[in-house]
């Protein structure tokens, strides 16, 4: 049965052969080392706008989830929000650090967040980052890391579906607290996490509604520095996350094409688009980072 369609994604798998099928409206030629069109179908939806409320889902749905950042993320680890997913996290971690500092595991078998997502397929991917790069002078490099970082998730994970998740306030203990973190900031990162959900199609989750006092701070029973959340916080987190779940079927792919086929459709042939650059590597960066 034909659903209605939006905008499309294009990322592949290699190896792909199969033939395109007709509900195809807009097509995007896949430069990746494999060489192959793929297609996935979006219906309408207003990616700016975080997730609905849904009807509650089990915990076991977390089963195939992986929580990936900061000290925030850290948080769903050390007060086992949901014991069978994973937590790929540590304090103080920045998005620049990802390939390059060994954070997941113990001793010798240490990994980077990218070693230890290569060794594992998810269904799901919560991205808790941002409030370590909340000092950083320009938000416009902010963007275009996070951004690479999304293109590089997609490459490593690609049956995995997205969430990012926006930042939520501190309390007026943790802003005294936190020089570099003020209100004004928070809200213009997570403008670009609206700007990036809309662009690169990802669901956006937005916890602070039940969070957040009437002076729109972190309620202070909530949290016990002000920034992070406690066992009362993430209790109601919990609930948040098991009811604004995602619809999958949004990110239902479509058969990739084979070469002969991509001239029959007129489509342009499998590998001939300009190259593009490397995305997701390691950055060195001079922002300073605060210890999230």
């Amino acid at each position: 049965m034909k659903k209605r369609l939006g905008l499309l994604l294009s990322f592949c798998l290699a190896g792909c052969a199969m033939q395109p099928t007709d509900s195809v409206v807009i097509t995007k030629e896949n430069t990746m080392p494999s060489g192959c069109l793929c297609y996935r179908t979006i219906p309408d939806f207003n990616f700016r706008e975080p997730l609905a409320e849904t009807t509650p889902v089990a915990d076991a749905f977390f089963a195939q989830t992986a929580f990936l950042g900061d000290s925030r993320a850290v948080g769903v680890y050390d007060y086992e929000v949901f014991s069978q997913a994973e937590v790929l996290a540590s304090i103080g971690l920045s998005i620049n650090q990802w390939q390059i500092k060994k954070v997941i595991g113990e001793g010798k078998e240490k990994q980077t967040v990218w070693e230890a997502l290569q060794a594992r397929s998810f269904q799901r991917l919560v991205l808790i980052v941002g409030y370590n790069e909340l000092g950083w002078d320009y938000s416009s490099v902010f963007k275009q890391k996070l951004s690479d970082l999304i293109d590089h998730l997609r490459q490593l994970q690609p049956e995995a579906v997205l969430l990012l998740q926006k930042i939520y306030p501190c309390s007026a203990k943790g802003y005294a607290a936190e020089k570099d973190v003020t209100p004004q900031k928070i809200d213009e990162y997570n403008v670009i996490f609206e700007e990036l959900a809309e662009e690169k199609q990802i669901y956006l989750l937005d916890p602070s509604p039940l969070l957040i006092d009437e002076n729109n701070e972190l309620r202070a029973e909530l949290t016990d520095d002000g920034v992070h959340l406690n066992t009362a916080g993430f209790a109601i987190y919990k609930e948040y996350m098991k009811t604004h779940v995602e619809d999958r079927e949004n990110h239902e792919k479509m058969e990739c094409p084979d070469r002969s086929s991509a001239h029959d459709d007129g489509l342009s042939e499998p590998g001939r688009g300009q190259p593009q650059p490397q995305r997701g590597g390691s950055y060195e960066s001079a922002e300073s980072e605060s210890g999230s």
